[in-house]
């Protein structure tokens, strides 16, 4: 996508192998971690409206029962400078994840989180479990809930339709690609969930920071809206994309140097789906790559990469 017109979109392979239905335009995939910018623009949409602070202590927005919540801020959060350890690895939540069927609530997250481990602020440490968190702060400061939020703060003014969802609907679901995991032998990741066919720890409100379905042009077309100016007030998009403590990500995107030019956006990757959205602020170019298959080549980077280097030699 270039200045909000597609360039080109192409599609390829199978969104179930067990049926050779194949990829289409229309394709949803689960965007994994590309979730959190998303989810970054949704908490910068209600700051731009003044129903958050970026410096607020969570203790306003979260359970009691979580630790540290006056010394963490949701600036801390959005930039994964929290302190938290990531408890989607603890031995019990691997036990629930590895289970397609499970009831999900936010509480069983949030009530595993530990203390911090270092001063928040003072460094970065990747950390899905500060994006689950933040799902609690958009319910509280906006006293709604998250399909309702994410709706209106940020679907419908990008333009995006059915093209993102975060509820698990009935009539989403057959769009969603199956996810695919190995290299020579490959697993259907949804073998065995009968709950809309999907497992329950992969698409959802509940992941905040990784449950967003989508196709490529609704992730394009976000993209283009984002960095393009008209989602985010001006300086709110500057802090978006400032670089925090590692010198890259900022809060919900990263920056990244390829080919002689600069890109912003944020990849995914986890349990059947690869993903990589970014932009070029020098030339207003998005390019989107969303791919239901994880093995070690990390996919949508593979692809990505060509894609970017083909359209550099057109140019």
């Amino acid at each position: 996508m270039r200045d909000g017109r597609i360039e080109w979109l192409g599609t390829s392979g199978f969104a179930d192998l067990r049926t050779h239905a194949p990829v289409t335009a229309n394709t949803l995939f689960s965007l994994a971690s590309t979730t959190k910018m998303f989810v970054a623009t949704t908490i910068l949409r209600l700051y731009d409206l003044g129903k958050l602070g970026i410096d607020d202590p969570i203790r306003a927005y979260v359970p009691t029962y979580m630790p540290d919540t006056q010394q963490v801020t949701i600036r801390n959060l959005l930039g994964h400078t929290s302190g938290y350890r990531d408890v989607e690895g603890f031995p019990q939540i691997l036990r629930w994840l590895a289970d397609p069927n499970h009831a999900w609530s936010r509480d069983q997250i949030l009530s595993r989180v530990r203390p911090v481990r270092f001063t928040p602020g003072s460094r970065f440490q990747y950390c899905n479990t500060n994006y689950v968190i933040l799902g609690r702060v958009i319910e509280s400061a906006s006293h709604s809930n998250i399909p309702a939020v994410f709706e209106r703060l940020v679907a419908d003014p990008a333009g995006l339709g059915d093209d993102a969802v975060f509820q698990r609907r009935p009539a989403a679901a057959p769009l969603i690609a199956h996810g695919y995991t190995g290299r020579f032998r490959l697993h259907d990741t949804f073998q065995g969930a009968q709950k809309l066919g999907i497992p329950t720890g992969i698409w959802g409100v509940m992941w905040t920071d990784g449950g967003l379905a989508a196709d490529a042009r609704g992730v394009a077309r976000f993209t283009d809206a984002l960095f393009g100016g008209r989602l985010l007030k001006p300086a709110t998009l500057q802090m978006m994309i400032t670089p925090g403590p590692n010198g890259s990500y900022g809060l919900g995107t990263y920056h990244m140097h390829f080919d002689h030019h600069e890109w912003q956006g944020h990849d995914g990757f986890y349990v059947g789906f690869t993903t990589l959205a970014m932009y070029d602020f020098s030339r207003h170019v998005t390019i989107v790559v969303l791919t239901n298959l994880t093995d070690p080549s990390d996919p949508a980077f593979q692809i990505w990469h060509a894609l970017t280097r083909a359209y550099d030699a057109l140019r």
